[in-house]
């Protein structure tokens, strides 16, 4: 099992960082308060009740408790879904094991490991491993209690306690119950033992019951929606999409399948046959589900992800059942491993990993990311290139996927250029992306540049200077741009107010050629009211403190246009010579004489008129 389960761990953990998260983990980040907080267990029922009703708590408390201890960053947040599915690994070989014999769990779990769908989900921030390595460990549990192996305490406590998490953890487990019930009622003894997996399985239902009423709105949204109901499948459809699924895409495998199942149903092994009926029965039932209430679509074959421990233990046994038959395991083993291979080539955009239509438009963030950590600046804004504009709109908690990796992440902003636009719509862009930032990480995929490329960075080297390359990877390249008037290494510059407004840099130049003074002040709100209380004036002053020149007709309200980065220009023409200072000072919009004291962080001067720099007009 060692080299088994090496092997699980390897073609998980490959993927933790493989690929950026999409919108449904985007959903789960948001319920677990990646976008907020770290979340209580109370404040994610309330996300779900308001965001995700049709889904149910235990994993994204789990989720939100893990990353209190491991941070937000995509592998960490990922690593649970691969620890739960190396516990899947581990717990079909148990079962398979103790149904029939170590070969058979052995060839169970090789199974398991290289299935491509339950590979895809060992990386994804979703609950599917969590649901079928408990619904795994449960049929233990329930074959151990069942079959008198052993009925100590702690097995029954376990039973009991898997069979009242797993609802919790998504409602399909429902199907589960009814395909282990199902076998639990044909071919199970009626004893004391009997009964008493019943009164398990019943204390279970009755744990969820509280529930059901806050779930009851999230299915009949989902069941009573057009837009989901329109791209829903038929049943031959959804069989058609199962028979390649099953099989990781490899339908010839369906011929030995066949057969071997035809020879172990004429042998009548009684696990095998409660295995199968398990499946067969939990197939039936979501099959069915989606024939009344067309739910599945071709994004939506996770559902499916519980069935499949229980037909590669079932397949196993067929496998392993002849030992003389080796050749036959072989071939098929070797088939199987290439299908996976052939869709791992895929990644993203295997038709049933619901990733195609958007991962492929989007940024490499999550390496742009890994890239950028511990070289950024507080102010650094990124600006790249997205072939869609998907990667900054703002799904379930406000959060937009390029928020997720950049501002949750390192701290900074960004913004991304649709790669669709073109002349002149392009440049305004281009412009309106960059804003007034004066500080620029600009990063392309160098072995990949879009079509727009040349156009952008032309406007780019425009309106900014060049500074130093920040990441020269084979995938990602970032290069820092300034603004102009900027030495590309200066240290910020920040002005502190005793009501908690910030001025988190400031920097000014004089063109004595074009007789200017422009100013670029950043600034930081402590609470949204005081957007309304306060104006900023920006003057040049005298030694003297005589104001020559104010910025504007009249001074500007905190909210109009200033927040985050203010730029202001002003003539000096017909100024005589001396020195100068340009200054800045805030105060109450409702009574200019209330002026609000600071302190410049940098000098360490105070007051309520404080200095950006000084400049002198030469005779």
């Amino acid at each position: 099992m060692l080299p088994v389960l090496l092997l699980a761990m390897t073609l998980g953990a490959a993927g933790l960082n493989a690929d950026i998260v999409w919108m449904d983990e985007m959903f789960s980040l948001g319920n677990m308060g990646a976008f907020d907080d770290f979340f209580s267990p109370a404040e994610v029922l309330s996300s779900l009740a308001q965001e995700s009703p049709d889904h149910v708590p235990l994993y994204f408390v789990l989720g939100s408790q893990w990353a209190r201890l491991v941070g937000w960053s995509q592998v960490a947040i990922r690593y649970l879904s691969l620890l739960f599915g190396m516990l899947l690994v581990a717990s079909v070989y148990r079962l398979a094991t103790d149904l029939d014999n170590p070969f058979t769990g052995l060839v169970a779990a090789l199974l398991v490991s290289t299935c491509a769908m339950i590979t895809l989900f060992t990386h994804e921030i979703r609950m599917y491993t969590l649901l079928a390595w408990l619904a795994t460990a449960h049929t233990w549990l329930y074959w151990r209690l069942q079959s008198g192996v052993q009925r100590s305490g702690w097995t029954k406590i376990s039973f009991v306690v898997t069979g009242i998490l797993l609802p919790y953890i998504h409602v399909f487990s429902a199907f589960f119950f009814l395909g282990l019930a199902s076998q639990h009622l044909i071919f199970a003894e009626r004893s004391r033992r009997w009964w008493g997996i019943v009164a398990g399985w019943a204390l279970a239902g009755l744990t969820f019951l509280p529930y059901i009423p806050a779930f009851a709105v999230g299915f009949i949204g989902v069941t009573g929606s057009e837009r989901v109901a329109e791209k829903a499948l038929s049943t031959p459809e959804v069989v058609e999409l199962l028979a390649h699924l099953f099989v990781n895409d490899v339908l010839a495998l369906w011929l030995p399948i066949l057969i071997l199942a035809g020879l172990a149903l004429r042998r009548r092994r009684r696990w095998f046959l409660r295995i199968l009926v398990m499946a067969v029965v939990m197939l039936g039932a979501i099959i069915s589900l989606n024939a009344i209430f067309e739910i599945i679509n071709i994004t939506r074959f996770r559902y499916f992800v519980i069935v499949l421990p229980f037909f590669h233990i079932a397949l196993a046994m067929m496998l392993a059942a002849d030992r003389s038959a080796r050749i036959v395991l072989a071939g098929f083993l070797l088939l199987w491993i290439f299908g996976a291979v052939q869709i791992w080539r895929q990644a993203e955009h295997w038709q049933f990993a619901g990733r195609n239509t958007l991962l492929m438009k989007h940024p490499p963030l999550h390496r742009l990311t890994d890239a950028l950590m511990n070289k950024t600046r507080p102010h650094d804004h990124v600006l790249g290139f997205a072939g869609s504009p998907m990667i900054s709109w703002r799904y379930k908690h406000g959060a937009t996927t390029a928020e997720y990796y950049l501002d949750h992440q390192l701290g900074i902003s960004g913004d991304f250029v649709n790669t669709r636009l073109r002349g002149d719509e392009l440049r305004a862009d281009t412009l309106e992306r960059s804003g007034n930032h004066p500080y620029l990480l600009f990063t392309y995929d160098p072995l990949d540049k879009p079509f727009i490329f040349d156009d952008v960075f032309q406007v780019i080297e425009a309106e900014y200077k060049a500074c130093h390359v920040v990441v020269n990877q084979s995938e990602v390249f970032v290069q820092r741009y300034v603004d102009p008037a900027i030495a590309c290494d200066r240290a910020y510059e920040p002005i502190h107010y005793e009501n908690g407004i910030k001025i988190l840099d400031k920097y000014g130049e004089y063109d004595s050629e074009r007789q200017r003074a422009r100013v670029v002040t950043g600034w930081e709100i402590a609470h949204e009211a005081q957007l309304d209380l306060y104006n900023v004036s920006i003057q040049i002053i005298t030694p003297e403190w005589q104001q020559v020149r104010q910025y504007g007709d009249r001074d500007r309200h905190l909210h109009n246009d200033v927040l985050k980065w203010y730029e202001a220009e002003m003539t000096t023409a017909g100024l005589p010579p001396g020195d100068y200072r340009v200054v800045v000072i805030l105060y109450d919009r409702y009574d200019s004489r209330s002026k609000v004291s600071g302190i410049d962080l940098t000098t360490g001067e105070t007051g309520a008129i404080l200095p950006i720099f000084s400049f002198s007009i030469e005779e």
